[in-house]
């Protein structure tokens, strides 16, 4: 059972202004911030007992019949912050969700096979269903398979979330959530994106 977290503000900011004069640095490539901030470390919702990291990592790539280090932790829970657009600096809080990559071409291969199968091309879909399919085409094209986004009907959907659902408040107080990425190539690559849209637009 998991121990109340607490959110250090101080401790959070601290990270914040870290990251941000990495990213006034220009000394320090995308591939760099990326690699040193996002991928490497234990996660701020770890900060005090890295083992369960290894723990939940090794969870899921059981489950998915990975290795851990084909798991990795990515947002707020990650660096104690948001920098996604919508949240940009927030900082991580009970009512964050745990957001999970998995890094696996096996894995990605395998519902892309499904879905292929599935083809959704021959269903009839609503005006929003159809927006939802075109974003979820355009996060596929990235090598970024979101489950959120699966189309509608297709079966392997609430298997999906209901995984997660079995595993979230397990070792947080959070929800966990989980997604697939083709290769830590394209991995790092969208991340490197949005490093640099974040230099170029705010820092």
């Amino acid at each position: 059972m998991w121990q109340t977290f607490v959110i250090d503000q101080s401790h959070i900011n601290q990270k914040i202004d870290i990251f941000q004069t990495a990213l006034r640095d220009c000394s320090q490539t995308e591939q760099l911030i990326v690699q040193k901030y996002i991928i490497h470390g234990t996660p701020y919702v770890f900060k005090e007992d890295e083992g369960k990291y290894f723990d939940l990592k090794h969870e899921i790539a059981s489950h998915f019949k990975e290795r851990p280090e084909c798991v990795l932790m990515v947002g707020s829970a990650k660096l104690g912050f948001s920098i996604a657009p919508s949240k940009l600096w927030n900082s991580f809080s009970e009512e964050s969700d745990i957001d999970i990559a998995i890094i696996s071409r096996e894995i990605f291969e395998k519902f892309w096979s499904e879905l292929y199968d599935f083809d959704i091309g021959l269903i009839s879909r609503t005006e929003r269903e159809e927006q939802r399919y075109k974003k979820f085409l355009k996060y596929f094209f990235k090598g970024w398979l979101r489950p959120d986004l699966f189309p509608f009907k297709y079966s392997r959907t609430n298997e999906w979330f209901e995984y997660f659902k079995s595993i979230s408040y397990k070792y947080t107080p959070q929800k966990i959530a989980g997604a697939i990425y083709y290769n830590s190539e394209l991995f790092e690559k969208y991340h490197m994106q949005n490093i640099k849209k974040l230099r170029q637009e705010n820092i």
